[in-house]
């Protein structure tokens, strides 16, 4: 085979027969008009498991067939490039019109046969613009603009500067997050304390982790926490939380304060057994009591009915570490399971204290759920405290605990020290 031979066979993909992503890249040119159109044909978990139950063969044949729909529905002319293993595209060269996008939604509708077995795709579609003279550019950006696609559901999806910029931010928060477990100046907690509603004491404090990059400031834990529970960094990331929550629990105590600490734990946490030891063991370095801590799921450790997180969570309870549901109420769980919850104590979510005194239908509400759940030996915490009233209406409901911005914003160690009093109550009137 001569050189030139084994260059163009490098460029074929071997199972559709199509031009591959080296040939278009050497194929591209930048034009103002034309529009780059990347269809794939399923997502991952999907391709997966087609894989998984009837194998590469089959596989290949919903490949070729796909390829077979996009060709015929793609502009007369069109050169269609099979890029990755479920992704295709092709070049629009006076932009991608609606009725073609259209052609090609109405070509995927019914199931692709493979080898007599009918799958059906769950195509995406994005649409970029082939200005940029890289060829790599206009293909991420048309990548991109497909997940968008099969994240929101729409039919199709142009890119989205604004969207690319958020996920590459989350990229590059990801792959800062280990530096960041390694320095000792990045990540912190702080602390919100809960007070007991009948006497105004505090009772315990909820660690919560704040993340001062070295370049991007202060990193909201809504944006880097959903993103690590996404990868196995959840699980180096808990870890650090547990070990500095539970070394402030002890020197706490060293000084005569024996407050609970609150830790929230992701679900995927409790998947992997184990999770119990790890934490056992941690208690035992820092010669804490497991009743001097408490954790915080959230609804979705429900969800799957999953027995390795059941497991665990016995596990938990049985050492003396209390379990509390958080943000009750607003996702999984719902009053079925409030019977049989895997856990010692409820917490209401802010959305519905933060009604409570403007809204009789959420305070009924409010009211309903305390009093349901003391009868079934729950402790009920209310999160989102922020008025005099409503701390007025949730003691006099005999609520146990309460937290919220009317007590105390989280605060620094060094901060909480100067400004919680562990031995005089709350001076708010009931």
């Amino acid at each position: 085979m001569d050189a030139s031979s084994a260059a163009y066979i490098s460029r074929i993909d071997p199972v559709t027969q199509l031009p591959n992503r080296q040939q278009f890249v050497c194929d591209y040119q930048a034009s103002p008009s034309a529009e780059l159109v990347m269809l794939t044909l399923a997502d991952a978990r999907q391709f997966n498991q087609l894989l998984r139950a009837v194998g590469h063969e089959y596989a290949e044949h919903f490949m070729r067939a796909g390829a077979f729909r996009i060709a015929e529905a793609a502009p007369p002319g069109a050169v269609i490039y099979h890029v990755s293993i479920l992704s295709f595209v092709f070049i629009a060269p006076d932009g991608a019109g609606a009725p073609t996008l259209q052609k090609i939604i109405e070509a995927f509708e019914a199931p692709v046969p493979c080898a007599g077995i009918p799958i059906s795709s769950d195509i995406a579609l994005g649409i970029a613009s082939c200005s940029d003279s890289n060829p790599s550019v206009a293909l991420r950006a048309a990548l991109g603009a497909a997940q968008d696609s099969r994240e929101t559901g729409a039919a199709w999806a142009r890119y989205n500067r604004k969207t690319d910029s958020a996920h590459q931010r989350g990229f590059l928060l990801l792959s800062h997050l280990s530096a960041a477990l390694e320095a000792p100046d990045q990540l912190s907690l702080h602390y919100q304390p809960k007070y007991d509603m009948a006497t105004g004491r505090i009772t315990s404090a909820e660690a919560l982790l704040r993340w001062q990059h070295p370049v991007y400031g202060a990193i909201s834990p809504a944006e880097f926490i959903p993103l690590a529970e996404a990868t196995a960094h959840i699980h180096a990331l808990t870890a650090w939380v547990m070990r500095h929550a539970i070394a402030q629990a002890a020197a706490w105590a060293a000084k005569g304060h024996n407050i609970t600490i609150a830790i929230n734990v992701s679900p995927r946490n409790l998947s992997r057994s184990g999770f119990a030891a790890q934490l056992s063991q941690i208690l035992k370095y820092y010669g804490v009591a497991p009743s001097a801590i408490e954790l915080e799921f959230t609804e979705g450790v429900l969800a799957n009915n999953d027995l390795v997180v059941l497991d665990e969570l016995q596990t938990l309870r049985q050492t003396g570490i209390r379990i509390a549901l958080d943000d009750f109420g607003t996702g999984f769980a719902n009053f079925s399971y409030i019977t049989h919850l895997p856990a010692d104590i409820i917490k209401i979510d802010r959305s519905f204290i933060r009604k409570i005194s403007a809204d009789p239908r959420s305070a009924l509400l409010v009211r309903t759920l305390i009093e349901l759940a003391h009868n079934l030996d729950y402790r009920v915490v209310a999160e989102g405290i922020e008025t005099e009233r409503a701390y007025s209406m949730l003691a006099n409901w005999r609520c146990d605990e309460g937290q919220g911005y009317l007590m105390s914003r989280p605060l620094s160690v060094e901060k909480f020290a100067e400004a919680i009093d562990f031995t005089r109550p709350l001076q708010i009137a009931v």
